[in-house]
């Protein structure tokens, strides 16, 4: 049953992702404008010096380019999704929006989270799971509504 409480905590949690997905999009430009700093930060985590590395791999070296400003894009265009699917949720209450934001998100935020701790940089690892918490309490707040069957009619 759709009550104010119910409808207050839609609203809540799709604000809630509305931010999170903000916050995707604003790390994903991080990512573009301080990819030199992020490279650098993931090689000294490894023990590789990368002024060395980019002076004598170059073709390599573009390839970790190519590859932190596809993440960054990649991370904003997954946060204007969220973002826009938020504000959906936050105008029609939709079960089916929900789902596809939740599915979204549980895919998204893990995996970038792995890939940073893979990297081992605790800088991005922050930034991610601060991205990750968010996004499971923004799920958390209205699920008792979304995971309740509806009424079928005979």
């Amino acid at each position: 049953m759709l009550t104010i409480k119910t409808i207050d905590r839609i609203k809540n949690g799709s604000l809630v992702t509305f931010y999170n997905g903000i916050y995707a999009a604003v790390l994903g430009a991080i990512y573009l404008i301080f990819f030199n700093f992020i490279l650098k930060t993931n090689f000294k985590a490894i023990d590789v010096v990368w002024q060395v590395f980019a002076k004598y791999n170059p073709a390599v070296n573009s390839l970790f380019i190519r590859l932190m400003i596809l993440k960054g894009v990649f991370i904003i265009a997954i946060g204007a999704l969220i973002a826009y699917l938020s504000n959906y949720i936050y105008k029609k209450k939709e079960k089916s929006t929900w789902i596809a934001l939740f599915i979204i998100g549980i895919i998204f935020w893990p995996s970038i989270l792995t890939f940073e701790i893979l990297d081992k940089n605790i800088y991005t690892i922050i930034a991610s799971f601060i991205g990750w918490a968010t996004f499971i309490i923004g799920m958390l707040i209205p699920i008792k509504y979304y995971i309740q069957r509806e009424p079928e009619n005979f």
